[in-house]
């Protein structure tokens, strides 16, 4: 049984405003997390919840699944796909979520 519901903050994707939310367990040290869609609470990850906090990647493979066009840009510091809706953008480039820091946040 689900006894704790956390919304993380939001992001936009194709004008639509999506979150993720994470579902603790009663008795289960494990937590899941579901993308959901803000309008009308829509959980996006239909097939079954996934077990950490989702990649960009992952985002980016649920919500093209629901037909939803999204961008993906490249990580300038470890060239991993990154979501662009919650990328950074520092110098010439992108800084994803995965290599954001105080450091780079003081820079930008």
């Amino acid at each position: 049984m689900v006894v704790r519901e956390i919304d993380h903050d939001p992001f936009e994707a194709n004008g639509e405003q999506y979150f993720v939310r994470e579902l603790v367990w009663n008795g289960i040290d494990g937590r899941s997390f579901d993308l959901v869609r803000s309008r009308d609470e829509e959980v996006l990850t239909e097939d079954g919840s996934l077990d950490s906090y989702p990649t960009d990647a992952e985002i980016v493979v649920v919500l093209e699944g629901h037909g939803i066009d999204v961008e993906l840009e490249t990580c300038k510091i470890c060239r991993k796909d990154i979501f662009l809706a919650t990328a950074h953008r520092h110098d010439s480039g992108w800084v994803g979520s995965c290599c954001w820091d105080e450091r780079l946040r003081m820079t930008a």
